[in-house]
């Protein structure tokens, strides 16, 4: 397990990392999920608890987005614990999976030192399978629904201050001089003015389709959040003409690898994604052309590497959802509407973006002596 707990806890190299247990998310199998009926209590306590988690990934989990893979982890976490054994997952019973088994699980993954939240995730995956399991199924008790999690200090996002951007942007700038102007450097510095631009989330971006940007290229359209939900995306003065850039760069050089995409009618190219990459791309499969959850990762990643590289003591580490945090605190300071960043950032409860108005106990330290020296003021 790695170490890095920067977003919100291993959630990132838990979601680039190896399979554990091999969770086949498109595997046809008989779903208790859709045909609960068929399925009395007693008799799904004897039912291999694989199968019902490989079909609830089938239908909740499914996909590359980071939501789904980190699912997928925490079911298969699940499966070994109980098991005992990666290789004794298939001799998992539902009747193995009870309250106290599941609070036991909690508490290993805490005991290996995995973050509150990344534990709490966890169980908000388990919980939902168990619940939608509950709803198919009469008679049967979701066996996690009363089990409680860890305790989460509300901390407020790390985003990058001006400084931090600026040597960032001088990273980027550096590795296309470098690479004598390569399309792909141009491709991930732009990548780094959008996530900065919009908070989107790296899903988000990486799957935006030439469709969605409006002809004016002031909005992308229709995109995909969390959840099932969508929401239309403002794109400033700066980003539209670093769009526009981009936009030239990447159709010069998609009509030199595929000189048959000139024939090709708008409606046809608005399917092919805005972010391209062309490694194993096919032209009758435009999402071919996408940039995979790794690629956008590494592209940020190594950009920050290379800003650590120019000044080590300004830079931090360096991962996509930074970026949308240093976007959310740039419009709440400048708005001072906590509603409009949770619109921005495609937030369903505000809840969530009230994180980014708590403070550090080092301003609330400063607040209240600033206070004392005001009353003292006052009493001379």
């Amino acid at each position: 397990m790695s170490s890095d707990k920067n977003l919100n806890n291993n959630e990132v190299s838990d979601a680039l990392a190896e399979p554990v247990v091999a969770l086949q998310p498109g595997r046809d199998l008989p779903s208790p999920f859709l045909s609960g009926s068929h399925y009395s209590n007693s008799r799904l306590d004897s039912e291999g608890l694989l199968g019902i988690i490989e079909n609830y990934v089938r239908y909740y989990a499914f996909g590359d987005s980071h939501t789904a893979r980190a699912k997928r982890y925490d079911l298969r976490y699940l499966l070994e614990f109980l098991a005992g054994d990666s290789d004794r997952i298939a001799t998992v019973t539902v009747s193995q999976w009870t309250v106290q088994s599941t609070k036991d699980f909690i508490d290993s993954r805490l005991a290996l030192g995995e973050a509150p939240a990344t534990v709490a995730r966890r169980l908000a995956t388990i919980k939902h399978m168990g619940r939608t399991l509950a709803e198919r199924i009469p008679g049967y008790i979701n066996p996690a629904r009363e089990v409680k999690g860890p305790v989460l200090n509300i901390t407020r996002p790390r985003g990058l201050d001006e400084n931090e951007v600026e040597l960032l942007r001088e990273a980027a700038q550096l590795g296309v001089v470098r690479r004598k102007g390569n399309f792909i450097a141009r491709r991930d510095q732009f990548l780094l003015e959008l996530l900065l631009a919009t908070g989107l989330r790296a899903d988000e971006a990486r799957l935006l389709v030439l469709g969605q940007i409006t002809s004016d290229y002031y909005w992308l359209k229709n995109v995909k959040t969390k959840g099932r939900r969508y929401r239309n995306v403002y794109l400033d003065s700066e980003i539209r003409l670093l769009l526009q850039t981009y936009l030239t760069l990447r159709e010069a050089q998609l009509l030199e690898k595929f000189p048959i995409l000139a024939g090709y009618s708008e409606t046809e190219l608005a399917r092919f994604p805005l972010l391209v990459s062309f490694y194993g791309s096919k032209v009758e499969t435009p999402l071919s052309f996408g940039l995979s959850p790794k690629t956008v990762f590494n592209a940020i990643a190594n950009l920050g590497k290379c800003a650590q590289g120019l000044n080590p003591a300004k830079m931090p580490n360096l991962h996509p959802h930074r970026l949308r945090h240093t976007f959310a605190h740039g419009l709440l300071d400048s708005s001072k509407d906590v509603r409009l960043v949770a619109q921005a950032l495609g937030h369903s409860d505000v809840r969530t973006t009230m994180r980014y108005t708590e403070r550090t106990d080092q301003e609330l330290a400063h607040a209240m002596e600033e206070k004392r020296h005001r009353v003292v003021g006052e009493r001379r």
